[in-house]
This record gives C-alpha cells, structure tokens and sequence, in this order.
C-alpha cells in the first residue's frame, strides 16, 4: 500500500508529538507546514491546537496561513481539527470577543459554564 501523507499545520501552540507518533506508526507520512504554499498541496491537512482562541487567529494571520487554510477548507480536502483546530472553522469565539475565526462553519464557540459542566484541563 503507498504511504498516506498527513500534513500537520502546527502554528506553534499544538503538542503535536504523541499524534505524530501515532500516525507514523501505522504508516503515515508526516508533512509540516513551514510556508503558507504548504497548505494548498496538503492531501490530508490536521490542525491541532491549545491555547487561546486569539492568540491562534492572530498566529494564523501573522504566518500567513488564514487565506490559505480558508482556502483549503472551501475546496472539500480532508480535514481534521482539533480542539482549536476545530474551533476555528466557526465565525467567532465567546473566549475572545471581537476576533473573527474562519467562518466556515456559522456561529460562536461557545464557553462551557463551570458550575454544571465538568471542563477538562
């Protein structure tokens, strides 16, 4: 069977390592986005992510990587989010008020309330 290539788009809040591993384990090629043009030729594009809503729009921005991965959202390819990966794709953030995601998905994420809910940390 050829090797599946994986791209990860890692904008530097993501811990990445134990999904790398995984994925090399059964077989996956690992690319890492390095330049913007890395993401229009993903294949399969994972965007993994920790942090804070803003800070990972602004990190988007700054790198270059917003239009392309909006881009590369609307087009259909594979994609896999995940925590503020998916978060993301939605038009805003309760968390940073103001700060516009990539609006491929209608609406707000938004904050769990603490007293009902248990929120991992």
């Amino acid at each position: 069977l050829p090797m599946v290539k994986v791209t990860f788009l890692d904008y530097g809040a993501g811990n990445i390592r134990s999904l790398r591993n995984a994925l090399i384990k059964v077989g996956c090629e690992i690319i890492d986005v390095e330049k913007p043009e890395d993401i229009s030729t993903a294949q399969i594009l994972i965007f993994p992510g920790v942090g804070s809503f803003g800070v990972c729009m602004e990190n988007l921005h700054k790198k270059g990587f917003y239009e392309p991965l909006k881009a590369y959202l609307q087009s259909g390819k594979a994609f896999y989010g995940i925590c503020l990966g998916m978060q993301s794709l939605f038009e805003s953030s309760e968390e940073t008020p103001g700060v516009a995601g990539l609006g491929i998905v209608p609406g707000a994420v938004g904050k769990f309330d603490d007293a009902t809910v248990s929120v991992p940390h």
